[in-house]
């Protein structure tokens, strides 16, 4: 298995973008979250960017459809040792009253360090053009569904798509930490 050449990473991104609406529904009915569906779709283009693909794909659709299935199978059995290990490590680390738990409040350094971290968040998000912004702003912020933004920005789910992953990839590519570095 070789690195798959360019042009044929270009059909399949390209294939992508054509059955993005059809790979979103494919992926709301396997994980039954639309919030999670579109995690998981993005997951699937960044992956198809960054990972090796076999040199030759028959069906190039079916190929895609079968990534995404993996993904979300992934993301079902993550969740699920995440719920298990969180309920293992809430009894282990909280006091019970009954069958709830004691609120505990986070510490004052963890709520420090967290809003510094999302105003590094924003001051990166400041170099984006201003609708990739948005858009990641209302998904990952507000927690708006692409479709949602897609309405209220009066764009397509799939340019909601694009935003997010212009905007992904500007956060993944270090500027964050360049961002948070420059303001300590």
């Amino acid at each position: 298995m070789g690195i798959m050449p360019n042009m044929q990473r270009e059909e399949l991104s390209a294939l992508y973008i054509e059955q993005q609406a059809a790979l979103l529904r494919f992926l709301i009915a396997r994980l039954r979250n639309p919030t999670l569906a579109e995690d998981v779709l993005q997951d699937l283009y960044i992956k198809l960017a960054e990972c090796r693909l076999p040199e030759q794909i028959e069906n190039q659709t079916g190929f895609l459809f079968r990534m995404a299935s993996n993904l979300a199978f992934d993301h079902i059995r993550k969740i699920k040792r995440s719920k298990v290990r969180d309920h293992a490590w809430s009894d282990l680390n909280h006091e019970k009253i009954g069958n709830d738990y004691k609120i505990d409040t986070p510490h004052v350094d963890d709520a420090l360090i967290a809003k510094e971290r999302l105003a590094a968040l924003m001051l990166c998000l400041e170099s984006l053009s201003p609708k990739a912004r948005e858009a990641f702003t209302r998904h990952k912020i507000r927690g708006q569904s692409y479709r949602q933004v897609a309405d209220e920005m009066d764009i397509t789910i799939g340019t909601v798509g694009k935003h997010m992953v212009k905007a992904l990839k500007h956060i993944m590519s270090g500027n964050l930490e360049d961002s948070e570095n420059e303001r300590n």
